[in-house]
């Protein structure tokens, strides 16, 4: 995916964000770890990802990169993509983006105007060699 086909909304909500969660499956189930990714031609970077991610990726390469609110009543970003190994960085080709409000639970039923999903990649299936482990 070039930036060009990455949507600039998308793009400007990632901007104002910073840490990240990237949540990775392994054989006792997720993992969790606290990650600054950087968006960098429609893929997001991940520089030192750890020895428990970099097994469950090799595995099992769907991962979840999730941005919590910066307010109580803010807005929670989470992109779903696959990840591959880059010798020792981790690279995210995201798929699927959702942009959602979070609140009380009355409000959660409901969709507020700055709610957003995004489809960002048809589905990608990578290749043994695209999961190389560092």
């Amino acid at each position: 995916m070039s930036e060009p086909d990455f949507p600039p909304e998308l793009a400007d909500i990632v901007a104002g964000l910073e840490l990240a969660f990237l949540v990775s499956i392994g054989d006792l189930g997720p993992h969790t770890t606290p990650q600054h990714p950087v968006l960098r031609d429609g893929r997001f970077h991940i520089a030192t990802p750890g020895p428990a991610t970099c097994r469950n990726i090799a595995a099992r390469p769907a991962v979840t990169l999730l941005w919590p609110p910066t307010q109580p009543d803010g807005h929670v970003l989470i992109i779903d993509g696959h990840a591959a190994l880059r010798g020792n960085a981790l690279e995210v080709i995201p798929t699927h983006a959702v942009f959602h409000h979070v609140g009380a639970p009355e409000a959660m039923t409901r969709r507020c105007a700055d709610c957003r999903r995004f489809t960002l990649a048809p589905p990608y299936v990578l290749t043994g060699a695209d999961n190389q482990n560092p």
